[in-house]
C-alpha cells in the first residue's frame, strides 16, 4: 500500500465494522481483520476492559500467529518494552512505536529478541490509548515489519488517527447501552429501565424506536422536539445541527463523525451527553430488528443520558449554593488544578462558555476569584 491513509470506501466499512461491534463484540475480530488487509499487511490489535460497561476485549489481534498470541497472553505481555511508554500518554494521541521505547533502547530486551523479532521484526508501527482512567483502559495498535517501516508507517499512523475517535464513540455508546440492552428493548417491548434516552431515526429524523426514557423526553419537549409527523429534533440550535449533519451522512452514504457533545435541559439546567452512531440492520445478527423497525436500511443510533457528577461531594456543594450541574463540575475542576480552556476542550464547549458558569459559580458561592472558589470546594471535601 502506498504512502497514504485509507481509502473513503475502506474507511466508511471499517467505521461500519466498529458501530456493529457496539452491539456485538466477535465483530471486533472482523474490524482488526478488515483493517489488516486494507494497510497492507499491518498486524492489528486492540486490548484493555471497560469496567462499568462489563467489557473485557482481552487481546483481540488479527495478522499474528496465534502461537506468539498465546505466549504474550501467557509471558510476554509482562515484559511488552512499548507498554510504559505507551501507558505514558494522554488518550487519543496517536503514538510511533519508536516514541513508546526506542530502537536503541528495544533491541536490547528479552521482550524483543524473543517475540519481537521472530515474527519478520515488527519493530515499527504504533497506536493510540483509546481510554485511559480509573475504571477503563482500551489500546489500540498495530506492528509493521522493519522492512516496511518506510513503505508503511506514516500512512498507518495517520489511519490510527482516522479510527481512533470512532473507537472512542462506540465504547462510549457501549457504557450507555450496558444493562439495557437495545435488542432486549426492543424484544421486551421497552420494558427495561434506565435513565439514557435510547432511539433510533431514519435518516429523515423519522423516529423508528424510543427506550421508555427517549418516549418521556419527547413528551417532555425539554431536550427534544418533534414536528408531529414522527421527525424528531433536538431543541438546542447547535445540537440540532449536528444532528442534521449526521442525517445527511445517513442519506449519502458516508461515516458519522459526530463526536459526543453536551446539551443542558432548560427546566432544570441538568446537563447530558448526546452520542450518535449508524446502526444498520443486517450487522446483527437479531432477526427481530428488521421486523419491528420495518426499516432495513441505515439508521441513526442516538442516546442521550445524565452527566454524573463523579466527586461524592458535588452534590452536597451544589444543593448548599444552589449551582447547577455544570456549575457544579466547572467547580470541581477548578479545585482539581483545570484551566478554563482545559474544561473546555474536555466538555465540548466553548471557553466563553467556561467562563460563564464559573461567574455564575463564583456569584452563587460568593467568591472573588477562581483561587477562592478552589479553597472553598477543597474544604467542602474536607467537611
Amino acid at each position: 500500500m502506498p504512502d497514504e491513509p485509507i481509502s473513503l470506501v475502506d474507511y466508511a466499512n471499517l467505521t461500519r465494522l466498529i458501530y456493529a461491534a457496539v452491539f456485538d463484540q466477535k465483530c471486533w475480530q472482523g474490524f482488526l481483520e478488515e483493517l489488516t488487509r486494507v494497510t497492507g499487511g499491518v498486524r492489528t490489535h486492540l486490548f484493555g476492559y471497560d469496567i462499568p460497561a462489563g467489557l473485557s476485549l482481552g487481546l483481540t489481534a488479527a495478522g499474528y500467529d496465534p502461537g506468539y498470541i498465546d505466549s504474550y497472553n501467557d509471558y510476554y505481555g509482562e515484559i511488552n518494552s512499548w507498554a510504559p511508554g505507551f501507558a505514558a500518554h494522554k488518550a487519543g494521541v496517536v503514538i510511533p512505536s519508536q516514541r513508546m521505547c526506542s530502537k536503541h533502547a528495544l533491541f536490547g530486551t528479552e521482550f524483543y529478541n524473543d517475540w519481537v523479532r521472530p515474527q519478520e521484526d515488527v519493530a515499527a508501527g504504533g497506536g493510540a490509548l483509546v481510554f485511559k482512567d480509573a475504571t477503563r483502559m482500551i489500546a489500540f495498535g498495530g506492528n509493521i515489519r522493519l522492512k516496511d517501516e518506510e513503505k508503511l508507517e506514516a500512512a498507518w499512523l495517520q489511519t490510527v488517527g482516522l479510527i481512533t475517535p470512532h473507537l472512542q464513540q462506540a465504547f462510549e455508546v457501549s457504557r450507555v447501552l450496558a444493562g439495557q440492552s437495545l435488542e432486549r428493548d426492543l424484544l421486551l417491548n421497552g420494558t427495561a429501565t434506565g435513565d439514557a434516552a435510547i432511539m433510533l431515526l431514519a435518516d429523515n429524523g423519522f423516529l423508528l424506536y424510543a427506550n421508555p426514557t427517549g418516549e418521556r423526553m419527547l413528551r417532555e419537549g425539554n431536550l427534544l422536539k418533534d414536528d408531529h409527523a414522527g421527525r424528531v429534533s433536538l431543541r438546542e440550535p447547535a445540537a440540532a445541527e449536528k444532528l442534521s449533519h449526521c442525517l445527511l451522512a445517513l442519506q449519502t452514504g458516508t461515516p458519522i463523525v459526530s463526536s459526543a457533545f453536551r446539551i443542558v435541559a432548560p427546566k432544570n439546567q441538568v446537563e447530558h451527553v448526546c452520542r450518535m452512531v449508524a446502526f444498520e440492520p443486517e450487522m446483527h445478527a437479531v432477526p427481530p430488528f428488521p421486523l419491528l423497525l420495518g426499516y432495513w436500511r441505515r439508521s441513526l443510533l442516538v442516546t442521550i443520558s445524565p452527566v454524573r457528577n463523579a466527586d461524592p461531594h458535588g452534590h452536597k456543594l451544589q444543593s448548599r449554593y444552589g449551582l447547577t450541574e455544570a456549575e457544579t463540575a466547572i467547580s470541581m475542576g477548578i479545585a482539581n488544578g483545570k484551566r478554563p480552556h482545559e474544561l473546555a476542550d474536555e466538555r465540548g464547549v466553548s471557553i466563553h462558555t467556561i467562563r460563564n458558569q464559573l461567574q455564575a459559580a463564583m456569584q452563587k458561592t460568593g467568591v472573588g476569584r477562581q483561587s477562592e472558589l478552589a479553597v472553598l470546594v477543597t474544604k467542602a471535601r474536607q467537611s
